[in-house]
C-alpha cells in the first residue's frame, strides 16, 4: 500500500466536496493499492509559517506575480511567466502545499502519491506499472484539457505506447522555453530522493509554482505514465478564482 496525500482545504467547501470524490474515485479503483489521508492545504495567511516549517528560513517567491516580471531566468534558462490568477498569494500556497508534502516523502523515506484534491482516479491503480526504477517522479494525470497544450501533449506520449516515459516536448525551438512539467501537476507519485532534489532546487532557485519547479529541463527523472490514471473534476479552479 502507498500512501496518497489529497491535499485539501479544510474551511472550503468545494475543496471538501471534491475531496470526497477523489476519496471514492481511491476506494473503487485503488481499494488494495492505495491508502488515502486528507492533508491540509497551505493558504495565504499559513505562507509565512508553512514556508519556516517546510525549509527552516524564508525562501523567497521568485516567480512574476505581474507581467512586468516576465522574461528568461538567467540560472535555470527557463522563461518565467506569470500565472493568471485571482489573487497571486493563492498561487504561492498552492505550491508550498506541493513543497511541504515533499519535505513528507524526503523526511519519511517513503514513496507516496501526491494528489490535488479535483483528482479522481479513473482505472484500477497497479503499482507494478511502476516498476521502472529510472524515474523520480510519474505523473498519472491525463493531460487533455488539464494543462497547456494537452493535446498535443497526450499525442505524444500515446504515441510512445503503454508505460512509463519522459514528459514531452511540446514547444517549438521558436517559442519561449517555458517550463514543461506533468500535466497540471495535481496527480503524482514521488519518491524520496526526488523529493529532497527539488526542495534542493527550491532554495536555490526561490520559490516558484510547482508545475514549473518540477519540470523536465530541470529533471529528466520526471516521467508520465500511459494509459493515465486519473483525471481532474469539473468546475473551478481554487487557486486561481478565488
Amino acid at each position: 500500500m502507498v500512501d496518497a496525500h489529497i491535499i485539501t482545504m479544510h474551511d472550503n467547501e468545494s475543496s471538501l466536496a471534491r475531496s470526497q470524490e477523489c476519496l471514492a474515485s481511491i476506494e473503487k479503483h485503488c481499494q488494495d493499492t492505495v491508502s488515502p489521508w486528507l492533508f491540509r492545504a497551505s493558504q495565504p495567511n499559513t505562507i509565512y509559517k508553512d514556508t519556516m516549517e517546510t525549509f527552516g528560513e524564508l525562501v523567497q517567491w521568485t516567480w512574476p506575480q505581474s507581467h512586468f516580471g516576465e522574461g528568461i531566468d538567467m540560472q535555470t534558462g527557463l522563461y518565467k511567466r506569470m500565472y493568471q490568477a485571482v489573487d497571486q498569494k493563492r498561487v504561492e500556497a498552492c505550491a508550498l502545499s506541493h513543497f511541504r508534502l515533499w519535505k513528507l516523502c524526503a523526511d519519511e523515506g517513503k514513496t507516496i502519491v501526491v494528489l490535488e484534491h479535483d483528482a479522481r482516479f479513473t482505472r484500477d491503480f497497479d503499482a507494478s506499472d511502476l516498476s521502472d526504477k529510472s524515474w523520480g517522479a510519474v505523473g498519472l494525470n491525463d493531460p487533455r484539457g488539464n494543462t497547456r497544450k494537452g493535446q498535443l501533449f497526450h499525442a505524444k506520449v500515446a504515441a510512445c505506447g503503454d508505460g512509463i516515459h519522459r514528459v514531452p516536448i511540446i514547444d517549438e525551438p521558436t517559442e519561449p522555453p517555458l517550463p514543461m512539467g506533468i500535466a497540471g501537476n495535481s496527480a503524482y507519485i514521488i519518491k524520496p530522493a526526488f523529493a529532497k532534489k527539488l526542495l534542493d532546487e527550491v532554495r536555490r532557485t526561490g520559490m516558484w509554482p510547482n508545475d514549473a519547479i518540477m519540470c523536465r529541463q530541470l529533471f529528466p527523472e520526471l516521467k508520465v505514465v500511459y494509459p493515465y490514471y486519473t483525471d481532474v473534476q469539473k468546475g473551478e479552479s481554487t487557486t486561481t478564482s478565488i
